[in-house]
């Protein structure tokens, strides 16, 4: 009898509380001195990466205390989805299915809720030689990556790891006017900066524009939504996936064009009072 693929999950431990509360059958990736809090997730994952050897024929995902709050998955219901998708590179997890459906991609999701976001997109891609339409790129559920929820082989790892750490050496690096677009406060809880939310964005990213990456995306409509207005209107964001779903497959500009009239009509939203 085949072996099942090797699923090697783990759950971030930022203090002694988050320690505690780590759910049943993931591991602990121990983020507990915190030497880089304005990373978020991201620091404790790059370190892991850059001392660990991976299993090239494994999948590992590292998520936030607060996955299973977002997703109501168990450890044991992700790990039987992905090994169910052995035949991918990338599983997506991403919560909040109205933020990825009723916006073009997720980098025009950023600059609805934080103005400027996509300037800073634009700058940090041509500064690696790397220009992409970020203004015009369509996602659907298959391409949306929020919170670094996803399970991926080594192999996606690595191009992960190669587009965030020249990122990161940008907003390490001297001080600049790009750099201050990055590494701009935002209105989230505790003044996150920029970075934190353009660093979850580059896997969307990489699945958008290097369409070798085999990508399987569990259901996100069950998964928790934003607490914006926009979760008061479940039916027009499934609408509106499809729409998007579809133009990608067949590339008919019909589908994009009844994509845009649902858009536009909440395109000015805006946040929950």
């Amino acid at each position: 009898m085949t072996q099942p693929t090797p699923v090697h999950l783990y759950q971030i431990a930022y203090s002694d509380a988050t320690l505690a509360a780590i759910e049943p059958g993931y591991r602990v990736l121990d983020n507990l001195a915190n030497e880089r809090p304005d990373w978020y997730e991201y620091w404790p994952i790059r370190q892991f990466l850059a001392r660990e050897t991976l299993d090239e024929g494994a999948f590992y995902g590292f998520f936030s205390p607060k996955f299973g709050r977002k997703t109501e998955l168990t450890h044991a219901q992700v790990t039987a989805y992905v090994q169910a998708a052995d035949d991918h590179d990338v599983v997506l997890f991403s919560p909040q299915p109205d933020m990825g459906a009723f916006f073009l991609n997720v980098f025009e999701q950023g600059e609805t809720f934080d103005p400027g976001f996509m300037e800073a997109v634009e700058g940090f891609l041509d500064s690696i030689g790397r220009p992409e339409p970020v203004r015009t790129m369509v996602m659907d559920s298959n391409l949306v990556v929020f919170s670094n929820y996803f399970v991926a082989r080594p192999a996606f790892w690595r191009a992960w790891a190669a587009i965030t750490d020249a990122f990161f050496q940008l907003c390490e690096g001297p001080d600049s006017v790009l750099k201050a677009r990055c590494v701009a406060a935002t209105s989230y809880p505790g003044a996150a900066q920029r970075k934190v939310f353009i660093q979850e964005r580059l896997a969307s990213l990489l699945l958008a524009t290097e369409p070798h990456w085999r990508v399987k995306a569990a259901n996100p409509f069950g998964f928790g939504w934003s607490m914006t207005r926009f979760r008061q209107h479940p039916h027009e964001a499934i609408v509106s996936d499809a729409l998007k779903t579809a133009y990608l497959k067949q590339g008919f500009p019909e589908y994009l064009r009844a994509f845009g009239e649902i858009r536009s009509r909440f395109a000015a939203a805006g946040k929950a009072a």
